[in-house]
């Protein structure tokens, strides 16, 4: 059976819900706590305010599973982690929902680009390796975003609508194009 959450950690998961689906920008404290069912007060003194609490619930993003992947097979990780089924209606916060909709943030829009820089385009360069390694890692993460972005935001039908091996075999030629560069 599972524990039930304490307040803090009810605080936490309802914002990461909220900041990664809607942005940062977009969600107010109140939006936060009347979700989650507590006084506004609790997120200053749990989180020092509303930019500790999005930067606690940075905290928790897990690991890219590819960069965990030996060199040699951190494309094709990185390519499948990228491919999972098509769904219009999912609006589960994940890590690649929290980039696209903090990105463009006015106030949390530079922690998103260091993230990104730190997090996936560093440790990724350093596992492909060689002279062109961060351009290399670059042109991977390009890939993998903008199939993922035109299929899942702008639901281009010629991508949503293929089935998970068409859709890994198609980045999978398109990141081996972008390694020839």
């Amino acid at each position: 059976m599972m524990k039930p959450l304490t307040t803090k950690e009810k605080i936490l998961e309802t914002a990461r819900q909220l900041f990664w689906t809607r942005g940062y920008s977009n969600v107010s404290v109140r939006d936060i706590t009347g979700a989650a069912g507590v006084d506004a007060a609790l997120v200053s003194r749990y989180f020092g305010g509303k930019q500790g609490l999005f930067e606690a619930t940075l905290a928790v993003i897990p690991q890219w599973p590819a960069l965990q992947a030996e060199p040699e097979h951190v494309i094709e990780e990185a390519v499948a982690s990228f491919s999972h089924p098509f769904d219009p209606d999912c609006e589960e916060a994940n890590p690649f929902t929290m980039l696209l909709a903090n990105i463009i943030d006015p106030e949390m829009g530079d922690k998103i680009r260091d993230l990104v820089q730190i997090a996936l385009a560093e440790p990724l360069a350093e596992k492909l390796g060689g002279d062109k390694r961060h351009d290399h890692a670059a042109m991977v993460l390009s890939t993998l975003f903008g199939m993922a972005l035109m299929r899942k935001n702008f639901r281009l039908h010629a991508l949503k609508d293929l089935d998970t091996d068409d859709i890994r075999a198609r980045t999978d030629h398109l990141v081996q194009s972008a390694l020839k560069f």
